[in-house]
């Protein structure tokens, strides 16, 4: 009886949180910049996009430590469209190619492995960030190296401190980087990347949000304990939110955390799992 109580209490606490942040979390939960091979970020508004005089546009420049995870799924998963919606592109067996990405005057590899974080990296250019692909060649005077861009990224100007998602399949790189900085993810607070094809309501802590497939957002929980969090996640069922997960996740003490929501089969009655990585 205790748990049919608490189960129509907190569904009942989502439907009014809902309607509440319905529109504005829409616009909230955009990723900060993200993109794949040869695309750009930018939307088109359908009017030229450079000036009237044709000039080359001067790219801002950032300053910003940055980690970045490698997921570690390949064949067993579906990845959300993270740029809007509720397309998906089918991940593929990976391809054990090399990354490296030019800070400063100096090309450097990018030193990540799948289902591990990066160290941390210093970058020191370009708001777009611009990953290769690079090839050797042999002449006379030793080798030659040939850098070919693979990928892009973009980074939100006015921040110190960057995480971004690196989902890789075959020769295809996507990348979803949120703002982590200390100011606005502190040790007491936890960010949520919602990275299944569904939209979820999720109660932290006892604090409640609506995330969008491929969403991201940031909560102030109560802890249960020194280093537990309880977690809940509602989704929608014939028009109904219906609660599909509870359980208390071990955050580390003292740490900055982000939680990974995600379906490994990415089903119409998805499993929820969840991965903690701690910044």
């Amino acid at each position: 009886m205790l748990k049919k109580i608490c189960t129509l209490i907190f569904a009942s606490a989502l439907v009014l949180y809902a309607h509440a942040q319905n529109q504005a979390q829409s616009a909230a939960n955009q990723p900060a910049g993200q993109s794949s091979a040869g695309q750009s970020t930018g939307q088109s508004s359908g009017q030229p996009a450079g000036p009237a005089d044709d000039q080359p546009v001067q790219e801002d420049t950032v300053d910003v430590t940055l980690k970045i995870f490698k997921w570690a799924y390949s064949n067993a998963m579906t990845i959300p469209n993270i740029g809007g919606g509720v397309s998906t592109v089918r991940a593929s067996k990976d391809q054990n190619i090399d990354l490296w990405y030019k800070s400063g005057d100096s090309y450097r590899i990018l030193k990540v492995s799948s289902g591990n974080m990066s160290g941390s990296i210093h970058y020191k250019g370009p708001q777009t960030m611009i990953f290769y692909t690079r090839e050797e060649s042999l002449s006379d005077d030793g080798p030659k190296y040939n850098y070919r861009e693979a990928c892009r990224m973009t980074i939100p100007l006015g921040i110190d401190e960057l995480f971004a998602m690196m989902f890789k399949t075959g020769k295809t790189v996507m990348f979803y980087p949120i703002n982590v900085s200390p100011k606005l993810l502190p040790k007491e607070k936890i960010a949520v990347i919602n990275m299944t094809s569904h939209r979820v309501a999720l109660m932290v802590g006892g604090e409640p949000k609506l995330l969008r497939s491929g969403g991201n957002a940031i909560f102030n929980p109560k802890h249960k304990k020194e280093t537990s969090v309880e977690l809940k996640i509602a989704r929608m069922v014939q028009k109904k939110w219906k609660p599909v997960y509870q359980n208390n996740i071990s955050v580390p003490k003292d740490a900055r955390c982000v939680v990974l929501l995600y379906d490994p089969s990415n089903k119409a009655s998805p499993k929820f799992n969840i991965q903690v990585l701690s910044l």
